[in-house]
């Protein structure tokens, strides 16, 4: 992973000030994060921007992974939500082979801590193997997933 990915490390506001995002588990992308409570002065947070990976270090057994939409650029969120900017990868390729289970799951079992709260940390994230074809046939397969998952939401809703 280290040699398509670089950690984004930009400071931005602190928690009291940052417009927020999330990372939804499950593969299910990158959302403004609602703050009812606020945040903290002594929080830091980081800029993220239009078409990094982010995923959560908590959830990472959860496959909170995803890509920060346009709408979302400039958002914040801390170390804990680390995002990367992405070289001679597809984000749609990635997105579609780190959240299946046979990479969170395996890689996951890697990291400190208990069954339940398992943090993986950007170095461990980053040393983690996974095979990739050319940049051509990335975008094409990407595109593919990208149509079919049009496709699928699309069937959804006329059944709803």
């Amino acid at each position: 992973m280290g040699e398509a990915l670089t950690v984004s490390r930009i400071a931005g506001h602190t928690g009291a000030d940052a417009n927020k995002l999330t990372v939804k588990l499950w593969g299910k992308g990158v959302v403004e994060k609602s703050d009812s409570y606020g945040g903290s002065e002594n929080t830091q947070y980081y800029i993220r921007h239009a078409g990094q990976l982010m995923y959560g270090k908590l959830d990472f057994l959860h496959a909170a992974f995803g890509i920060v939409p346009m709408e979302l650029d400039g958002y914040e969120s801390t170390l804990d939500s680390p995002a990367f900017d992405m070289s001679d990868v597809d984000g749609q390729f990635l997105l579609e082979r780190i959240t299946q289970e046979s990479f969170y799951l395996r890689n996951g079992m890697i990291a400190n801590g208990s069954r339940k709260a398992k943090r993986i940390h950007e170095d461990t994230f980053l040393s983690m193997s996974l095979m990739f074809p050319s940049l051509t046939e990335q975008q094409a397969i990407g595109s593919f997933f990208s149509r079919l998952d049009s496709l699928i939401t699309l069937h959804q809703r006329k059944h709803l």
